[in-house]
């Protein structure tokens, strides 16, 4: 597989799952798009773009999971700022336990057909 296409691949993988990404930064914390972006690479998710976060962004307002308010900013014109509505969080909540549900499920098909070491079962022990 050439370079480009794994960086099509990983692109391709991350489309379905930036929305809930987002989602969970603006749970921990209101920010704006900008910082969503730092925060997108700082978590290992470099080459999002504003390009690609500003459009998610309207798009998760206009569905009711984000709200916006204008604040100042000391370094230039005013910023919007992003927090999570109540459905946001509710979708944030159904949304991570899909991802959740989903990445394991491909994880163990992986495992089993030989694509991925076989993960390791550990036993609980009471003493």
């Amino acid at each position: 597989m050439a370079p480009d296409d794994r960086s099509d691949r990983r692109t391709q993988l991350l489309r379905g799952a930036l929305d809930t990404c987002l989602l969970a930064l603006l749970a921990r914390t209101p920010t704006h798009a900008y910082d969503l972006v730092v925060q997108l690479e700082r978590h290992g998710l470099p080459g999002v773009s504003y390009g690609t976060v500003y459009p998610l962004m309207a798009r998760l307002r206009r569905q009711g999971l984000v709200g916006e308010r204008i604040e100042p900013s000391d370094s230039g014109p005013p910023r919007k700022v992003f927090d999570l509505t109540l459905e946001g969080r509710s979708a944030l909540s159904a949304w991570s336990a899909q991802w959740a549900e989903t990445t394991t499920t491909i994880t163990q098909l992986l495992a089993t057909a030989g694509a991925l070491p076989e993960p390791e079962v550990t036993t609980r022990v009471d003493a």
